[in-house]
């Protein structure tokens, strides 16, 4: 999944912001005990004030663009929603795509 989030933000270009979730109380998790992670990534904000408030962060809880959270996954889905609100106005929604879409294949040594 991060190898995949890294790919799609360099291939359209997205805005790199903050990784939220990979630390339990200040301290990394490393990434080979991380397991199936899920990953929230947003272009803008995306914590609403209600949250915000909720959350007892105050504005340091604010996302910025490019921010992305990841949360421990156990379910069977793997795939990338894909939104995105192009120059028009009109919101667009498309999926399930490989999270390694963007990823170049490993030759095999023969």
């Amino acid at each position: 999944a991060l190898g995949g989030l890294k790919s799609w933000v360099a291939q359209l270009t997205l805005p790199r912001g903050m990784l939220h979730g990979m630390d339990v109380d200040g301290v990394p998790i490393p990434v080979e005990e991380l397991g199936s992670v899920y990953v929230k990534y947003s272009t803008g904000g995306a914590m609403t004030f209600r949250e915000m408030r909720k959350s007892k962060r105050g504005f340091d809880a604010l996302w910025r663009p490019g921010d992305a959270l990841l949360e421990m996954y156990d379910g069977d889905f793997r795939g990338v929603y894909f939104s995105v609100e192009l120059g028009d106005g009109v919101f667009r929604q498309f999926g399930v795509l490989p999270t390694d879409l963007f990823m170049e294949e490993e030759e095999e040594d023969w």
